[in-house]
């Protein structure tokens, strides 16, 4: 069989409107609770998991002024059931969580998730389609992009990513790919959460140089659209670059290129006002393996779509860690750090910091049972305010992962 080569495209969702959207909602969280009974065939793997999280946080809005404080606990299902052979693979994860704070009771919030993960290999041809719905809340689905996490205001998000591979040789592959995100908020007044569409494609290439190093490129196009406020942006780019198996535990993966962004916003004369911005755009991540546990490391640098109503330039680094520190005990650490700022260059109110690190300490229990001692700090400075919004939050965590069936 020719050399198979798996591509990903990753985006953001959105949501459905009036009933369809409602109707989706109870779909997915009632979808979600079945989905373990539904995985009796032998052809078909299931891996249940649960956990219970209490929390106390000082800051839970991560607001400058009046900061509120309150403890709180989250407690989350999970399943993923799918089936593997030698040419295909099905993947269904489904999540239900319930949030509760004791003093702040209007960010109480339930959010379900519904994903599939699909391939196909058919001689030289490789078929992929991923898609997601997820049903949140901007306390927590706002963190990467605008930094607005202050209220809790309902967002469902729709996404959809087919592809297509195509083995040229058992060394070089080319790779087709679209995808479309849409993202609709709910019952947010005057509160600037702009509902918006993102949709894109891509073709690109791979060639496996040697043992070690493999080779990529990849042009893409996507479109921006928010029409609440009549923006829309398009964006070109070109990425270039490799993956290097420094040794059998130590992988360094690369690319760099550069974009073109025109943008379209309403002129307040009549008519709409043209604007185009260059850049960069950046993805760098390190992996590095022990015999039990893993560090990563990545960095990124990318125009994503925004709930401000236009695209936001962001510069991202993140690092996670699982190092065995005992024959039970072993260290967690989770570190992200964000800079967006306006794609033009120009000064904006949405430039903004944002750096969280949370620190865990797990113990295993039992094969199956886990307990988490953690602690997170936030940050976030918007560049127009004069003052930083600080969070201090404690975690005691059981988690129950069994093996799977």
């Amino acid at each position: 069989m020719p050399n198979q080569t798996a591509v990903r495209l990753w985006l953001r969702p959105r949501d459905l409107a009036g009933s369809r959207r409602a109707w989706s909602r109870s779909w997915l969280l009632a979808l979600a609770t079945l989905l373990p009974l539904s995985a009796s065939a032998q052809d078909w793997y299931l891996q249940p998991k649960a956990s219970l999280d209490t929390f106390y946080d000082d800051n839970v809005r991560l607001t400058t002024v009046d900061a509120q404080s309150s403890a709180g606990a989250i407690a989350s299902a999970e399943a993923e059931f799918g089936r593997r052979t030698e040419v295909s693979e099905v993947a269904i994860r489904s999540e239900v969580s319930n949030r509760t704070y004791d003093a702040v009771s209007e960010l109480n919030r339930t959010d379900g998730l519904l994903e599939l993960n699909s391939a196909y290999q058919l001689e030289r041809n490789g078929f992929g389609l991923d898609a997601l719905i997820d049903y949140d809340s901007t306390l927590t689905s706002e963190v990467a992009t605008s930094g607005f996490v202050q209220v809790n205001k309902r967002r469902t998000s729709l996404f959809a990513a087919p592809s297509w591979t195509y083995s040229l040789t058992d060394r070089a592959s080319l790779e087709f790919g679209a995808n479309y995100t849409d993202v609709t908020y709910e019952d947010v007044g005057e509160i600037p959460l702009y509902n918006y569409r993102m949709s894109g494609g891509s073709i690109g290439g791979t060639y496996l140089w040697s043992e070690r190093t493999q080779l990529f490129s990849q042009l893409t196009f996507d479109r921006y659209e928010a029409d609440q406020v009549g923006t829309s942006s398009d964006t070109i780019g070109l990425l270039v670059g490799g993956a290097y198996a420094i040794s059998e535990r130590l992988s360094l993966t690369a690319l760099v290129g550069p974009r073109l962004a025109t943008s379209e916003t309403p002129s307040p004369l009549g008519g709409t006002e043209t604007q185009d911005s260059t850049g960069v755009l950046v993805d760098l991540s390190v992996e590095k393996r022990f015999n039990v546990g893993k560090l990563e490391l990545s960095g990124s640098q990318a125009l994503l779509p925004s709930s401000n109503g236009d695209l936001a330039s962001t510069t991202s680094a993140g690092l996670d860690l699982d190092y065995p520190i005992g024959a039970r005990w072993s260290l967690l650490v989770g570190a992200d750090a964000y800079r967006n700022r306006n794609p033009d260059g120009e000064e904006s109110i949405n430039d903004r910091d944002y750096v969280s690190l949370e620190p865990r300490l797990r113990h295993q229990l039992g094969d199956w049972w886990q307990l988490d001692l953690g602690y997170r700090v936030r940050y976030q400075k918007y560049t127009e305010q004069q003052e930083s919004a600080f969070s201090n939050a404690v975690f005691l965590n059981l988690g129950y992962t069994p093996a799977p069936r």
